[in-house]
């Protein structure tokens, strides 16, 4: 999920609470109508958005300091070490990939693996894939093995997969490329 879907998504659902809510308490109950179309202060809600990211940094921030891990960060937050090369060509968009991966919560929790769940395999660029796992894809090559910490506004944002993957959670890919067609 891209910055920009995970912000709207984010300001979508603050707006369907906000209409929701009846600030003058009619004891009819109904909805007043001058609260329904009332508009939420988007700076407000950009500001805590990022709180939100900045909270999420230092957690992570945390954690490469607590297991010493030696990370490059791009610019949109993505961690990524590759600790083992392969020999092939480099990730492209529009190529079909082929994952051995585990995946995990900072905490440690397993959440999906290719032992559980199947080898991935999906093509770049054109899938429903994080935009955050699609990144690190890209800095590979066919073979390599890599670690990627993906913040969850480069993962499943403030919806989560709707499956095990709960609203804001950093996930930590631990990815082999196993092939790329």
């Amino acid at each position: 999920m891209t910055y920009k879907k995970a912000l709207f998504t984010f300001v979508t659902y603050c707006l369907l609470l906000s209409s929701c809510y009846n600030r003058n308490n009619d004891t009819n109950n109904s909805i007043n109508q001058d609260n329904a179309y009332r508009v939420i202060d988007s700076e407000a809600l950009f500001d805590a958005h990022k709180e939100s990211m900045r909270k999420e940094n230092i957690q992570i921030n945390d954690f490469l300091e607590r297991y010493k891990w030696d990370m490059q960060t791009t610019p949109t937050g993505l961690r990524y070490m590759i600790y083992e090369r392969g020999e092939g060509r480099k990730a492209e968009k529009g190529d079909i990939v082929e994952l051995n991966y585990i995946v995990k919560f900072l905490n440690g929790e397993l959440v999906y693996s290719s032992d559980n769940d199947g080898v991935k395999t999906f093509q770049l660029s054109k899938s429903q894939e994080t935009s955050g796992l699609e990144e690190g894809i890209l800095k590979m090559n066919c073979g390599d093995k890599a670690r990627l910490i993906v913040p969850s506004y480069l993962a499943y944002g403030v919806t989560g997969d709707l499956k095990k993957i709960s609203i804001k959670n950093t996930l930590i890919y631990d990815i082999h490329l196993v092939d790329l067609k």
